[in-house]
């Protein structure tokens, strides 16, 4: 696929994920849901990140000789942003833990479920991507991942399950009173992000300083 179709893609998504961010912040200090203020705010950053892949995008227009090591190093930077978002929502579950708030559990599934329609569509607008790069035309080059592209996947993904984890947490708790479930599925979504992170690092580490 073209980079120029990528970078609207990307702008798409990005803009999208904006929205959905401040409708779910918004909601989730109303309603005091850690799942949904959560993914609201994991949604800022994924936006953040999605606006670095875009970046790239523009500069590998310029220097497409470059374009591996520059693939490397948007997805490295995501990839930090990434394990910064899992921390802050390991940081805000055991706080939820800590100090337990009402939930309004109605409206948080309600605003929930639609964070994960957006998720779905922001998937089905990056999915016909394949997340790898070619060599030049006439060559016949290995492929090798596109870590950018790679990276904002993985975010967006990130997205999608938190929004799966709040809403099984806030059903069973509206429904069974398992109100700790809210800020453990924090906890646990906190853990796979953060396993996710790690492993791109690593990989685009490797090319960086090959």
């Amino acid at each position: 696929m073209d980079n120029n179709v990528l970078k609207n893609k990307t702008l798409l998504v990005i803009i999208v994920t904006l929205l959905t961010m401040v409708a779910e912040i918004a909601f989730g200090i109303i309603t005091n849901s850690m799942a949904l203020t959560a993914d609201g705010f994991h949604m800022g950053t994924h936006a953040f990140a999605l606006s670095i892949t875009f970046a790239v995008c523009v500069v590998v227009n310029r220097y497409q000789n470059k374009e591996e090591v520059l693939n490397a190093l948007g997805g490295y930077t995501s990839a930090l942003f990434l394990g910064l978002s899992a921390f802050g929502i390991l940081y805000e579950s055991v706080e939820r833990f800590i100090h337990p708030l009402q939930i309004s559990f109605n409206e948080a599934i309600l605003v929930t479920f639609i964070g994960l329609v957006v998720n779905a569509v922001c998937i089905l607008i990056m999915s016909d991507h394949h997340i790898h790069c070619h060599g030049s035309a006439g060559h016949h080059h290995e492929h090798s991942e596109n870590l950018n592209f790679k990276a904002a996947y993985m975010h967006i993904l990130a997205d999608a399950l938190t929004s799966v984890a709040a809403i099984v947490a806030l059903t069973a708790a509206k429904y069974f009173g398992w109100v700790f479930l809210d800020p453990l599925t924090g906890v646990v979504g906190g853990l796979i992000i953060l396993k996710w992170s790690v492993g791109l690092i690593k990989q685009s580490f490797l090319i960086l300083v090959k």
